[in-house]
Parts: C-alpha cells; structure tokens; sequence
C-alpha cells in the first residue's frame, strides 16, 4: 500500500478537510469514557484523543463511541470526517490487559501497540500516532520511532508525533528521523515556561502544536487576566472561551498551527467550547498582544 503519511504541508482529515482546532481529550475517564465520548461528538466534535496505555485512557471504550456515533449518523458523518490519535506507551505507562509482553523488544512493543490501538478504535488507518515521551535515551527513542516509521511507510499511521518532549530531544529527532514528526502534544503551563522553546520550533518546522492542561488548576491566573477578562466582557462570553480565543488567534498571528485538548464531560461547556473555536476573529489586537507578552510567546 501506498504511504499515506505526509510531512510536508498541513496535516488534514482523511476528507482532506482541515483538523479540527480543538480536540476531545479522553485522558483519566475510567467508567465514563463511552458516554463522554459519544456527548462529544453529539456536540459536534471532530477529534478524538485516546492511548493504548491504560494508565491514563480506556482506547477499546473510546473505539466503541466513535463506532457507535457512525452507525448512529451513517447519512451525515463518515470516519474521514473524525481525526483519531493515539500513543505508544512505554512499560512504566502500562496496567493490565498489556498490548504487549514486557520482555519484547522495543520494535515488537511498538507493532503490538499500534495492532491494539487500530483494534480498540476499529479502524484500518491511525490519523496520528505520538510517543507519548521520548524514552530514557536518545537511541530509545529513536528505535521506537524508527518502528513507528516503518508502519508509516506502509500506510497503517498517516502523521507521527511525539508527546511531553523538550526542546533538545525533540531536535534531535527531528535531525535524525526518517519520516519528520508532524505533531507535538506537550502540557501548556507555567512551571515550564508555557513551553516557549518548543513552541517555537513547531512554529519554525511546520509542526502542529497541541496543548493540554489550558484549564488546569494551575492555569487559574490566565483565566483571571486583564486581557482575558477584557475579551470576554467585550465579546460577552466567559473567561474559558476568551483564553481559548486568544490562544488561537495569538498562535495564528504567529503561523503556529495550534490544537487544544479539551476534557470537560460538560455537555454545556462543550458547547460553549466549540463555539468560541468556531468564532475566533483571525485579526489579533491589544489583547492578544498583552496576553502573548504575558506568556513569554514573542
């Protein structure tokens, strides 16, 4: 089979639309996943994302949510219209059933995962498969991503990406990589300096961006800012959906292709969620400006 994995260019919908700008995050949903899952795209979500690991995420309950949604909405909404990802895990990721046996070897786990992953979700092609870390060395993780590309080539992932990476690895696998990474997914906070260095190397290469943790306890401050609460009385809407405007025109202003991880089991702040993706102005303005000098992205 022909390879369908590009990285040249913006990564799109297996309809050849644009990926959505926010994406329906599934992590730390043990019992609730399928009928968050199923909200979320009732709502109008178009990306889903999960992981083999069950440390964190329930891959086989978000598979059946997205196959219970198509055959519900068969005339209206098709498997090339929903973005999946998903992400190997290493062992220290891992509870029980495994993908795979602790004593393979890196390639093996890796093609274990990647098997699991497309028969949890029911698919037959993965729009993008992240390491969900770089393991403990550079060699590692490039023997793990070297696995990764040879599925790559053979049209089983369409995009790879690297999760919760710092700047100097994901340097050098970039430099090293066969087939270049296409997406980022990193935690956006302060502690790491909202993880400008990253940021502008997705912003330099063409990477799409995702972020996670916007809505963190920890992120209360940004919620509460000047610019925020100015946006958000302006426009008249709340301080949630003004930081996600904010950071996507900021990002855009910037030529940063942005996507934010959104986990609410809201079904109203889902709502109001997608609402603000779908209304952002692409023109930044004072606001934006201060926020962007607020968080170090210049």
């Amino acid at each position: 089979m022909e390879s369908t994995i590009s990285s040249r260019g913006t990564p799109v919908l297996l309809s050849g639309s644009p990926i959505p700008r926010i994406i329906y995050g599934t992590a730390r949903r043990e019992g609730k996943t399928l009928p968050n899952v199923l909200a979320a795209l009732d709502t109008g979500y178009r990306a889903i994302d999960t992981a083999t690991s069950r440390r964190f995420h329930h891959e086989a309950e978000d598979g059946q949510a997205i196959t219970q949604y198509l055959d519900a909405n068969t005339m209206s909404v098709h498997r090339d219209d929903i973005f999946i990802q998903s992400k190997y895990a290493t062992p220290t990721d891992q509870t029980n059933p495994w993908p795979y046996d602790i004593m393979d070897d890196t390639r093996s786990r890796v093609f274990k995962s990647v098997l699991r992953c497309a028969s949890n979700l029911d698919i037959d092609v993965i729009d993008v498969y992240f390491l969900s870390a770089p393991t403990g060395s550079l060699d590692g993780t490039l023997n793990a991503w070297h696995a990764l590309e040879s599925i790559a080539n053979r049209g089983g992932i369409r995009y790879l990406g690297i999760c919760n990476v710092r700047i100097a690895r994901l340097r050098k696998l970039y430099e090293q990589a066969q087939v270049k990474p296409s997406f980022v997914q990193n935690w956006f906070r302060k502690v790491n300096g909202y993880d400008r260095e990253v940021m502008g190397f997705c912003r330099e290469h063409g990477l799409v961006y995702q972020i996670f943790g916007v809505f963190d306890g920890e992120n209360i401050d940004l919620l509460d800012c000047e610019p925020v609460q100015r946006h958000a009385r302006s426009n008249s809407i709340t301080n949630h959906q003004a930081l996600l405007q904010i950071l996507l025109v900021m990002a855009a202003a910037r030529g940063l292709h942005l996507c934010i991880l959104d986990g609410t089991t809201s079904t109203y702040h889902m709502g109001d969620n997608l609402k603000a993706v779908s209304q952002v102005e692409e023109t930044p303005d004072a606001e934006h400006r201060e926020f962007s000098d607020l968080i170090g992205w210049t």
